[in-house]
């Protein structure tokens, strides 16, 4: 538990965001977030991963209250988070993807939570789309030979509290009542700024994702608990901004996700946690070529190609042809 000195010059959240050629999200996600600081206390940082869209000019000219840290060269998720949480202040810290919408009582509901709770490191919203469409994989369980199988076969949507998954499955962010999970995305990630010195940095290793489920592992080594708000919504743009980045972008959530395997599990389970993958990957393909080919909808047709983008890296991760760490041409993208 914290003990501080109350200083009324302290922030309450700390909003960290990491930018890279999002100018078109960027305003409307910080607008979101000026709307509430008028119920909250708040100041916000932006690291830009050396955008060549305006974003910094932007910033500057509409956004001046706003600090921001104008890097040379793409940095990486977890290495732009820390610039941000070295220079935070606020007794909370929310990592902030730029593709994301805050609705208002969203920052007090998570604050809240937080307060009454001083044992609660980790908190995070449901994701949904501007539809109102739920999100997958905004909070979940501790990747391992259990939860992955579960996921990968669907077990966890056929029955969430017996079959445990990777990623939460949507109908459990419809009961409304918070939900102790083992990690939250980074993409709507609020922390105890506390609890995040105490367990260090983001890893550095991973240029983006799967550094959210090793930040929130450390954190429940320490004795923290994470917790799911499914009642606080947070809209994410993620279809939207990720498509034009083609299927190959998917394929990096392997990549980390072999690093993570690699870093807690011997050689014969990474295999396995590979093999259940490769088969939930092939079931998606055949699922959304059935799709298409019943309704010739184009986006079944993007659906499948990421699937087998992962099913193709997660095959040469089990094989042993591909050298470890993620291809920097593919990482060279922001946000999540």
């Amino acid at each position: 538990m914290e003990h501080t000195i109350a200083d009324a010059s302290r922030p309450t959240v700390s909003v960290v965001i990491v930018n890279w050629n999002t100018r078109q999200f960027l305003g409307p996600c910080l607008d979101s977030i000026l709307a509430a600081q008028d119920k909250v206390s708040l100041e916000i940082r932006v690291v830009d991963n050396a955008s060549q869209d305006g974003s910094v000019a932007m910033l500057r000219d509409r956004y001046p209250q706003i600090k921001v840290i104008a890097n040379d060269e793409n940095r990486g998720f977890a290495a732009a988070n820390n610039q941000a949480l070295a220079q935070a202040r606020g007794k909370y810290t929310l990592l902030l993807n730029p593709d994301t919408e805050v609705p208002g009582g969203t920052l007090e509901h998570m604050v809240r939570f937080l307060d009454d709770h001083p044992q609660v490191g980790i908190v995070g919203p449901r994701l949904q789309v501007l539809s109102g469409k739920i999100q997958g994989g905004a909070a979940g369980y501790e990747p391992s030979l259990w939860t992955v199988f579960n996921y990968s076969f669907f077990l966890y949507k056929l029955a969430p509290r017996l079959f445990r998954g990777m990623w939460l499955a949507q109908r459990q962010y419809l009961a409304g009542a918070p939900i102790r999970v083992d990690w939250v995305s980074g993409a709507a990630l609020m922390v105890r700024l506390a609890a995040a010195r105490e367990v260090g940095q983001l890893d550095e290793a991973y240029f983006m994702y799967a550094e959210d489920v090793d930040f929130c592992r450390r954190l429940r080594e320490r004795g923290w608990t994470i917790y799911c708000l499914p009642d606080v919504q947070i809209i994410h743009h993620i279809g939207r901004s990720t498509r034009q980045r083609g299927p190959g972008f998917f394929a990096i959530n392997v990549h980390s996700l072999d690093h993570y395997y690699r870093s807690h599990y011997a050689p014969g389970v990474v295999r396995l946690l590979h093999l259940f993958g490769a088969g939930g990957f092939l079931l998606r393909i055949l699922g959304y070529e059935a799709l298409y080919l019943l309704r010739r909808k184009a986006v079944y047709a993007e659906l499948r190609d990421q699937w087998r983008s992962c099913l193709a890296t997660s095959l040469r991760r089990l094989l042993g042809l591909t050298q470890l760490g993620v291809d920097k041409t593919l990482s060279d993208e922001a946000p999540r």
